[in-house]
């Protein structure tokens, strides 16, 4: 749903740095002001804001007038004959003339770079991103509720996935039941991933052919949106008697998961939460090339945001609907791995609440 609130709110901080011009390109931050996703693919498409009066307006290819217009906001558009530099110079000529500091994101592509001057010329460019970062890291109520409906939704494919999987089914077999029970509960399945037997040592496999056998571990991280929000779960089950060595990991990388999470509390960094688990699981004997990947990563409109639970995250984890997950793991190359993975928020007031629920018994009987 679209917020003036936010876009006013950007204006604001653009003044504040200087900043004449900016163009936030389709994406997250284009939906968190604008309220929904316009994808244009390799043509010119923005949200353009001069803020030395305030105005702003997409500037889109004719063919998404459509989407343009169910934004509720200013737009102007173009056709593909003409190109887009005469609806960009109608907007930036009436609005802000020869402005000479642009606001620009990372993920802009050179091209939009080489259309900004062929319109206006040379100009210094500045990053809107940390501005961008700090708006959207604080989720409001609705986004919030976002969260949790697709949190809920996995959990219902990770419900289904448990009483489904047997011996011989393959990965591909059980990801298609998930992302169906995902898609029945209202939200958009996105990746699931299934990783059995050794593939579950290998933190971002990608569903194969390989069919699930007695003895086998499965590591299931499942991410699905609502209303573009992201929720992200990982549960780790054992398929009849596991490997001699399986419930001193889990129970090790259950303890990180629990410890970290109970040491989250207003003001700590990210880095001070990532310490937690990973002295858990260097003090068991699987630190270092076992426990290969950062704590845990925010959530919201990007599957990966800030804040980051890592090592080398040293800002402080905001308060008031801050949302990440906490996944610590344990990979035995060519053997298994075990990962866990909750999505938590921090939210006004300092309470601390873990989204997700469902704890499905370890064991699936082969």
């Amino acid at each position: 749903m679209l917020n003036i609130n936010r876009i006013n709110g950007l204006i604001n901080e653009l003044r504040r740095k200087s900043v004449e011009l900016a163009v936030v390109t389709p994406g997250p931050n284009f939906r968190y002001l604008v309220g929904s996703y316009i994808e244009t693919f390799e043509r010119f498409g923005a949200l353009m804001i001069c803020t030395g009066n305030g105005a702003y307006a997409l500037v889109l290819p004719r063919l998404d007038e459509g989407k343009a217009k169910a934004t509720g906001l200013p737009y102007i558009v173009y056709g593909d004959e003409e190109g887009p530099l005469n609806a960009i110079k109608v907007f930036i000529n009436g609005n802000c003339g020869a402005a000479r500091r642009v606001g620009l994101e990372g993920r802009a592509t050179l091209n939009y770079l080489w259309i900004l001057r062929r319109v206006i010329g040379e100009f210094s460019d500045y990053s809107i991103d940390d501005l961008l970062t700090s708006m959207r890291i604080s989720k409001d109520e609705g986004e919030l509720r976002n969260i949790e409906r697709a949190v809920r939704a996995i959990e219902d494919g990770i419900k289904a996935a448990h009483e489904t999987i047997k011996p011989g089914m393959t990965e591909l077999d059980i990801a298609k039941v998930i992302s169906d029970a995902i898609g029945n509960a209202g939200a958009e399945p996105r990746d699931v991933l299934v990783q059995s037997g050794p593939n579950s040592a290998i933190p971002h496999w990608v569903p194969s052919r390989r069919r699930v056998e007695v003895g086998d571990v499965v590591v299931i991280d499942v991410t699905a949106t609502y209303n573009d929000y992201y929720g992200d779960l990982t549960r780790t089950f054992v398929i009849g008697n596991p490997p001699g060595d399986f419930w001193r990991i889990y129970n090790l990388v259950k303890k990180a998961h629990d410890e970290a999470i109970a040491g989250i509390k207003e003001g700590v960094t990210g880095a001070y939460v990532d310490s937690i688990a990973r002295r858990v699981i260097t003090e068991g004997g699987y630190g270092g090339e076992y426990f290969i990947h950062r704590t845990g990563h925010g959530i919201g409109l990007e599957v990966h945001e800030e804040p980051f639970i890592s090592q080398s995250y040293d800002k402080a984890l905001p308060r008031g609907g801050s949302t990440f997950t906490i996944e610590p793991g344990i990979y035995l190359p060519g053997k298994f791995g075990v990962r866990l993975e909750s999505n938590v928020v921090i939210k006004p007031g300092g309470i601390v609440e873990v989204l997700d629920k469902y704890w499905p018994e370890v064991v699936v009987r082969a």
